[in-house]
């Protein structure tokens, strides 16, 4: 199995996360679909994994699992890495989240 590895950086109140997305790049898995994210448990949530079509739809899952658990009232907008446009408002507003770095 080969896997490319996207992160993701995370603010929730006063915490940082770095969120690590798998993608499937060759190789057979049980995965649902092609990009997945793994959190462990901790003391205020437990262990869950994110399945999804892309690695940005992962992370935003993920930012909004951990902020629901983190007590976070007020989430900002999704940021894009570095490149094109702002994204037009969405309904609900969505946490932070800034792609650091991918290996291959």
């Amino acid at each position: 199995m080969l896997l490319r590895e996207h992160r993701f950086k995370f603010f929730a109140r006063n915490e940082e996360y770095v969120f690590r997305v798998d993608e499937l790049v060759a190789g057979i898995a049980a995965w649902p679909n092609r990009f997945r994210l793994r959190l462990p448990a901790s003391p205020r949530a437990v262990a869950k994994t994110f399945y999804g079509a892309s690695c940005e739809e992962v992370a935003e899952k993920a930012a909004d699992f951990v902020a629901s658990y983190s007590g976070q009232v007020e989430k900002n907008t999704v940021a894009q890495s570095s490149q094109g446009p702002p994204a037009p408002p969405r309904q609900a507003p969505r946490p932070l989240l800034l792609q650091v770095s991918e290996n291959d």
